[in-house]
C-alpha cells in the first residue's frame, strides 16, 4: 500500500527476541504513530524502516546501521516513538 506524500517520519524503537532497532517510520501526516500500525499498516507484513540501527538485545553489541530494513511484524515484541 502506497502512503503517498503527505507522511511524517517518526523516529521509532522496536524491539524484536534479538535486536533493539532504532530507526525512521514512515506514516500519513494525518495520523498518531499507534493508529498507522494498528490500522493503516495492519494488513502489511513488513514494517520499512529507514536509517536503521540495529544492536543485539544481550550485551548492547552494535551491529550495523542500515539505510533500509524490512522487519517481519511477527517478529516484533514491542514498538514505539523514540522521540
Amino acid at each position: 500500500m502506497a502512503i503517498g506524500g503527505n507522511t511524517k517520519k517518526i523516529n521509532a524503537l522496536i524491539l524484536t527476541d534479538s535486536f533493539i532497532i532504532r530507526g525512521e517510520v514512515t506514516v500519513p501526516n494525518t495520523m498518531r504513530f499507534s493508529d498507522a500500525i494498528n490500522k493503516f499498516l495492519k494488513n502489511q507484513v513488513f514494517i520499512a524502516v529507514t536509517n536503521a540501527e540495529i544492536t543485539l538485545i544481550y550485551g548492547g553489541t552494535k551491529m550495523e546501521e542500515r539505510d533500509f530494513i524490512l522487519i517481519n511484524k511477527d517478529q516484533i515484541v514491542a514498538i514505539s516513538p523514540n522521540d
